[in-house]
């Protein structure tokens, strides 16, 4: 080869190798707090769904008495079961009955749901990686959401609470398992699993723990959204690998990421 050639080959293997790299990567959004911000329609559904359990009126519960409230309250639960246990005293079998109505009550109710600044390029932009939804909210739910702004089709697959039984909600790993195994086929290395809970992130750190005696080379990589209600994330016990304070920032991170292991 002469000089001419030498550096369009070396060229055609450099963007090979980065096309191979870029590939090698899938993305796993949270919902709640992370793409959309549903806090007024998921409080006054919530509100509901107590209504119709107990028959009390929602005043009784601090939880429920602001939208304020409301948020500070889902920050200190774990997943939906703890907040409705610890903040609501429910039993466990009125537990699994405001389960099977959540459903229903989001579909009907018309609340104001807004998606947050910009996260809508942003899921366009990446959609050439497989992406997936796994959240705590209603599968059917959020298809309906995400259909209404044309953007069901930058999924793969959602994986909602009725996937899964009680035992293994956030931060049990099995959720973030089994939208691995959904694309397990595209043999991707780089996970990024995005959520603005810490639950979120101490789901992916225990799905870590079981990838790592397995015999995939998938690894999750933490990424808290702290561009909604959530400022800080100083005080988790577990610390996410990036934090993104921007919606924008979330397609940095993830472009950058596979230049730099691209260089290393």
């Amino acid at each position: 080869f002469g000089r001419g050639q030498d550096q369009l080959l070396h060229g055609w293997l450099n963007s090979f190798m980065k096309s191979k790299k870029e590939m090698n990567k899938a993305i796993i959004w949270d919902y709640d707090g992370t793409l959309v911000d549903t806090r007024i329609k998921n409080l006054n559904v919530t509100k509901k769904i107590l209504q119709h359990i107990v028959g009390i009126r929602s005043s009784e519960y601090p939880a429920l008495q602001s939208l304020e409230n409301y948020s500070r309250a889902t920050r200190r639960a774990k997943n939906w079961r703890e907040l409705y246990k610890n903040e609501f005293d429910l039993k466990e079998d009125q537990i699994d009955e405001a389960g099977k109505l959540w459903t229903q009550y989001q579909l009907s109710d018309d609340s104001e749901i807004t998606f947050f600044g910009g996260i809508e390029e942003v899921v366009r932009s990446l959609s050439r990686y497989p992406n997936l939804i796994f959240s705590q909210n209603s599968r059917s739910n959020i298809a309906q959401v995400l259909e209404r702004e044309d953007l069901l089709r930058c999924f793969v697959d959602i994986v909602g609470y009725e996937e899964l039984s009680s035992s293994n909600q956030k931060p049990a790993p099995d959720g973030l398992l089994l939208c691995i195994s959904k694309i397990a086929a595209s043999n991707c290395k780089h996970v990024f699993f995005i959520g603005d809970h810490e639950t979120d992130t101490l789901c992916g750190h225990n799905a870590n723990a079981q990838l790592e005696k397995s015999d995939t080379d998938a690894r999750i990589i933490n990424v808290a959204a702290l561009y909604g209600s959530k400022k800080d994330a100083s005080d988790w016990v577990i610390r996410p690998d990036h934090i993104a304070n921007s919606t924008q920032e979330i397609a940095s991170f993830i472009e950058s990421y596979s230049l730099h292991t691209l260089r290393g």
